[in-house]
């Protein structure tokens, strides 16, 4: 082992062994503008009380009994959200443009070192729950055990484990599984089920049979999982949603392809039904990368280093200084922006449900910019207004993963997970990048007021 892997390890094995915060019995956030995620009309000068891990009232100053016991925090000139939900991410990665040297120096160590960092990322990010887009299944299934039980920090997991494919990714590295027929997707959607994996996820539906794919859809409701297609071609849409998908994951073709006629159908079809297919498109990467490329001033930023060791913001810095490394097929030209823009445009026309996933981790993408750069780009580039950007990042995320009771928008006897933000993200989406507070279970984790209040 090299002394740089040495190092690279030391410094993980310590970040993640930091030990957590106290949780404060009661807490009160007070004197910010509250946008509760349901798409009421803001709280101006509010009041969030939180008893342990729950909120317990929202309203205006002057409204909310504060008990004497507990711990205020200033929000004033912060808006205050619920955590985001980040439908798409990559635990296994954390933005490296070198796959090369990625895959020698950190890829021995991702279960153990890098899982943890890149959740321990997000979560400084505001990013309170996350759904894994395929990693090895003991690592993963371990990480989201050791962070609901608060030994790590890091948000709420949602994770499938591997990717089930028909050939072998020969870079996957754990991250997808084999299953040639239908007794073989049987057999690995029962494997992941007894993992307890929360669903699961098809990668190329179109290499599968239609006979295939009903077995595969058969096992999940047995087992009481859904399933998402992984969209590597346009070809995969429609299969997989006949099939019974329960959403897409992915961009599909190149953005100068048009929708094919039989996707857009399908597409119409559920929408028209009243159940519209949820897509997560990871839209921000590309673009990212075309940020990147003409000015990467944003890396000069130290916000998205707060979370890692030195050691690796800087090799992950010296990547991205580079743009001869970037992936071909991911950056592109003005042109492929106005196509991906008019391929948004297409999907949301054929009746898709555009949500969140940020994808963060491909190359380029950092976890700690990531989730807000596709709340962005979704904005710009999808004509979602701010408001519905916000819904998407909170209680329509939670609707979808089934946890509406419990998180996605401020209301009493809700989970308290809470984020802070300097400056109106109802007028520029991209302010959720400027992230002073985040409370994950109820648990402090960032304050930055805090820290400019405290005695010298």
């Amino acid at each position: 082992m090299t002394a740089l892997r040495c190092t690279i390890a030391l410094l993980l094995a310590l970040s993640c062994g930091t030990p957590l915060p106290a949780m404060a019995a009661t807490r009160a956030l007070v004197g910010g503008t509250v946008i509760d995620g349901t798409g009421s009309a803001p709280v101006n000068d509010a009041v969030v009380l939180i008893d342990g891990e729950r909120i317990v009232t929202v309203g205006r100053r002057g409204d909310v009994a504060i008990p004497a016991d507990a711990e205020v925090i200033p929000t004033s000139g912060l808006t205050v959200l619920p955590g985001l939900i980040d439908l798409g991410v990559y635990l296994t990665e954390l933005g490296h443009t070198n796959r090369a040297h990625w895959r020698e120096y950190y890829q021995p160590i991702a279960a153990r070192a890098v899982m943890p960092l890149a959740a321990a990322s997000l979560l400084a990010a505001g990013v309170t729950t996350a759904r894994d887009l395929g990693a090895p299944l003991d690592p993963i299934v371990a990480l989201r055990h050791r962070i609901a039980a608060g030994e790590l920090p890091g948000p709420t997991l949602i994770v499938a484990g591997p990717v089930i494919e028909r050939q072998s990714d020969p870079q996957g590295a754990g991250r997808s599984v084999v299953a040639r027929d239908a007794t073989e997707l049987r057999r690995e959607v029962a494997r992941l089920a007894q993992s307890h994996v929360d669903y699961l996820l098809l990668a190329g539906a179109a290499d599968y049979g239609a006979a295939e794919l009903a077995a595969l859809n058969y096992a999940a409701d047995d087992a009481g999982l859904s399933w998402l297609a992984l969209v590597r071609t346009d070809a995969d849409i429609a299969p997989a949603l006949a099939a019974g998908a329960r959403g897409l994951v992915g961009f599909g073709n190149a953005p100068h392809d048009p929708l094919p006629a039989e996707a857009v159908s399908a597409l119409r079809a559920r929408a028209a039904a009243g159940h519209p297919v949820p897509w997560v498109v990871g839209a921000s990467v590309a673009t990212n990368l075309e940020w990147l490329t003409a000015n990467r001033a944003a890396l000069d930023d130290p916000r998205w280093r707060e979370a890692l060791p030195p050691v690796v913001a800087d090799d992950l810095r010296a990547s991205l200084d580079d743009p001869g490394r970037y992936p071909t097929e991911l950056a592109g030209t003005g042109r492929s922006h106005a196509m991906r823009a008019a391929r948004l445009a297409a999907i949301r026309d054929a009746g898709a449900h555009l949500l969140v996933g940020s994808f963060a981790g491909e190359p380029g993408h950092l976890t700690g910019r990531a989730t807000w750069q596709e709340a962005e780009v979704l904005v710009r580039d999808a004509g979602m207004t701010p408001v519905e950007a916000l819904r998407a990042l909170t209680e329509d995320a939670a609707l979808l993963l089934g946890v509406g009771t419990e998180r996605g928008s401020l209301l009493p006897g809700k989970t308290a997970d809470i984020i802070a933000v300097r400056g109106d993200v109802l007028r520029d989406i991209a302010h959720l990048e400027n992230i002073e507070i985040v409370l994950h279970r109820g648990t402090l984790y960032r304050c930055r007021p805090c820290r400019m209040s405290s005695p010298p």
